[in-house]
């Protein structure tokens, strides 16, 4: 009886050890949101995804709930705003929101404490292809760099030609490096290629992978001064899921939108697992953020289901979600 007891006990913490808990939800969006950003002083900013032809581009989320069109209709509203398409926002250490125009190539740089254009970085058609697609960038504010993970695949059927492209944002120069490299092409013929890529915060790593890939890898920030030195300090970093983003905290976790499981999952030298499930009937964890306040932040888009890839059917049901779920300690 006694070993019974024993052995009961320990399955039963064992469930309870490997129980995962439900993301908590933040907000929730009649429009599908893509990426999302959180400044040092909590401000939350999230663009509404391309893909659906939104009438308003960006977007800011305040603390009581209010979704307030970011930074004025001028830069954010209609067919003929100032930014063009955009998914990828990321809030820098010094109050600047940086938005990247997937569709006019570049970069829109607004002093979020000031309230007032900061800069605007084009980017030249040089170190662009015909179907290059500016998903998603990290910046490194150690040596004033914005790298940009180009899928390509833009219209998304073309052959992938992924790479990276490295802005100096102080003069605007660009390059072009590791293109096709095999660590962002995807695992299948039709897959779609380099797309999450993530900055620790401390400016020391560059985490990516392919979007259907299965490993993480990552290069020292300061490989980027050349294509050589880029390429020569590519590793693997742990494995993954198939996922959309990544976002990667001090501690050298990388957390990652699992589009398997429809979860956000952890990776780093131990292995990869799921720390928190979607709520039912929810798919596609699209963007990270990770946030002072001890948790990462996540859109929830259903993406999977619209039209552009569901063979021409839109089955999205709103409403579309942002999440959290705590940093691992």
């Amino acid at each position: 009886m006694k070993k019974i007891l024993i052995s009961s006990f320990l399955v039963v913490s064992a469930l309870v050890a490997n129980k995962v808990e439900v993301v908590k939800t933040v907000a929730v969006f009649d429009e599908r949101p893509a990426n999302l950003t959180v400044s040092n002083e909590g401000r939350m900013f999230v663009s509404i995804h391309p893909l659906i032809n939104p009438t308003t581009k960006l977007i800011e989320l305040t603390a009581i709930g209010s979704k307030n069109i970011y930074p004025n209709k001028e830069y954010s509203f209609g067919k003929d705003s100032t930014i063009g398409a955009t998914i990828a926002v990321k809030a820098d250490s010094n109050g600047n929101l940086w938005v990247l125009d997937l569709g006019k190539k570049q970069f829109v740089v607004w002093d979020i404490e000031k309230n007032r254009l900061k800069n605007t970085i084009k980017i030249p058609s040089n170190v662009l292809t015909k179907a290059s697609f500016l998903q998603d960038f990290v910046l490194d504010e150690k040596r004033n760099r914005a790298i940009i993970a180009d899928m390509t695949q833009g219209d998304l059927k073309s052959k992938p030609e992924p790479a990276f492209i490295v802005v100096d944002t102080k003069t605007g120069l660009s390059k072009r490096f590791a293109q096709s490299h095999k660590s962002m092409m995807p695992d299948f013929e039709g897959g779609f290629a380099l797309n999450p890529i993530a900055i620790d915060p401390g400016f020391n790593w560059v985490y990516y992978g392919a979007i259907h890939g299965k490993k993480v890898y990552r290069v020292p920030a300061s490989s980027f001064d050349s294509e050589e030195n880029v390429i020569k300090n590519i590793k693997e970093y742990g494995p993954k899921s198939y996922s959309d983003g990544i976002a990667a905290d001090k501690n050298q976790n990388v957390y990652i939108t699992d589009i398997e499981k429809q979860a956000i999952g952890v990776s780093n030298k131990n292995g990869y697992k799921i720390i928190a499930k979607l709520p039912q009937n929810q798919t596609w964890p699209d963007g990270l953020a990770v946030a002072n306040d001890g948790y990462v932040y996540g859109t929830v888009n259903q993406l999977d289901k619209t039209a552009a890839l569901n063979n021409g059917k839109e089955e999205g049901v709103p409403p579309y979600l942002i999440v959290k779920t705590k940093l691992e300690k």
